[in-house]
């Protein structure tokens, strides 16, 4: 016996409606502990209303044992539109046109189970030999399933996946009407039999998956907006002290760098906050560019830059040079630069106070220069010779 005929058979069909039922307590699970802890997010609510419909019609075999095919089905078609809707409030709020789209969608939902229900069409019905046989719920899940590539698909992340969802709710929709169909004796209905008990435990599965990763994305984006400065992407000032401070406490021989965008202020009142802000990001993105694999950078405070040089053997007097040039040739701004090596006993705090005072050194000598910064000389006293 190949798998195909196996999970078409008895065994294989309860054995993907535990594998369905499974997955979809999980996903009801998820969706009840993420509501708990934020109960603003209406996703949350959608997903465990879709969850909770959804287990009664995965819970039987393909035509929901031990109930009408009308009652499974029509909960299988308003589950895969709220649990749908869900996945769009994940990704964006819930807008009057998205709205008007899924009130329409619910409306056609009743009308199919309205008009299955007055059509008497029983479980137990089958079309002639050869013939197709799609009722109207069944019209309405794939009708609703098209629309979701239209309605949904373009506004969320993870479109792969969620396109791998509606195609397996698609598929399994129509292994279903072809199975009911009876449309021939032979492999072709065990192919759709076995599409029918397989696909719907594939369809919660990557659901699953979709909400577990949007998790995750929502968790790194918390974390990324904690430590990085929204308008550059570099590490805001608190982070950028953290690592600089890790590496000094490795004894890399860190040595800083005090970045301010000469006549910023001049910029921002002549040409506009927009353009000020692409010139602060394009100096962000050299100072980002050139500190990969030699150290970290970050934001200090408005047009202020820092960074920190933690590779053994390079030179940053190099790198700020590098920096300063790079800045000139691509952007419409200049960069004044100030460095200071740390030495033994002075923390990262005090070192960029020393590169912060060698920075204005390079303003007041013409901006646009790189300048080290040197310790004041202890002067003699009168009675030394």
């Amino acid at each position: 016996m190949n798998p195909i005929t196996w999970l078409a058979g008895p065994q294989g069909t309860a054995a993907a409606s535990a594998a369905a039922v499974t997955t979809v307590i999980l996903l009801l699970s998820m969706s009840v502990l993420l509501r708990r802890r934020n109960r603003r997010q209406r996703a949350y609510l959608s997903m465990i209303g879709g969850a909770a419909l959804a287990l009664v019609p995965a819970a039987g075999p393909i035509q929901g044992a031990g109930m009408p095919a009308l009652v499974s089905e029509g909960m299988r078609l308003f589950s895969f539109l709220i649990i749908n809707a869900g996945i769009l409030e994940l990704y964006t709020p819930m807008r009057q046109r998205n709205g008007m789209a899924f009130a329409f969608l619910f409306a056609g939902a009743a009308g199919a189970v309205a008009a299955q229900a007055y059509a008497g069409i029983a479980p137990s019905a089958q079309p002639a030999a050869g013939t197709f046989m799609l009722r109207p719920i069944g019209l309405a899940m794939i009708t609703a399933a098209v629309l979701m590539l239209v309605v949904v698909l373009p506004r969320v992340g993870q479109k792969t996946k969620y396109a791998a969802s509606v195609a397996a709710a698609f598929i399994g929709q129509l292994c279903l009407a072809a199975g009911d169909s009876n449309a021939s004796a032979g492999g072709a209905q065990t192919w759709a039999v076995a599409g029918a008990a397989a696909l719907p435990a594939l369809y919660y599965a990557i659901i699953f998956l979709l909400l577990f990763e949007r998790v995750v994305e929502r968790l790194h984006s918390v974390y990324a907006s904690a430590i990085r400065d929204g308008l550059t992407g570099l590490y805001n000032r608190s982070h950028f002290l953290k690592v600089a401070n890790r590496y000094a406490s490795r004894g890399l021989g860190v040595a800083v760098l005090f970045c301010d965008i000469d006549n910023f202020k001049r910029l921002n009142d002549t040409q506009g906050h927009q353009r000020a802000d692409i010139a602060l990001r394009q100096v962000a993105s050299i100072l980002a560019d050139e500190l990969a694999g030699n150290g970290t950078a970050g934001r200090y405070g408005g047009e202020e830059l820092v960074a920190a040089v933690a590779r053994p053997g390079l030179k940053p007097a190099d790198v700020a040079e590098a920096i300063r040039m790079r800045v000139e040739a691509e952007t419409p701004v200049t960069l004044s630069i100030g460095w200071s090596s740390m030495a033994e006993g002075v923390s990262v705090e005090e070192a960029l106070k020393q590169a912060d005072k060698a920075m204005y050194a390079s303003k007041e000598s013409g901006k646009n220069k790189v300048t080290a910064y040197r310790p004041p000389r202890i002067k003699a006293s009168a009675g030394n010779h």
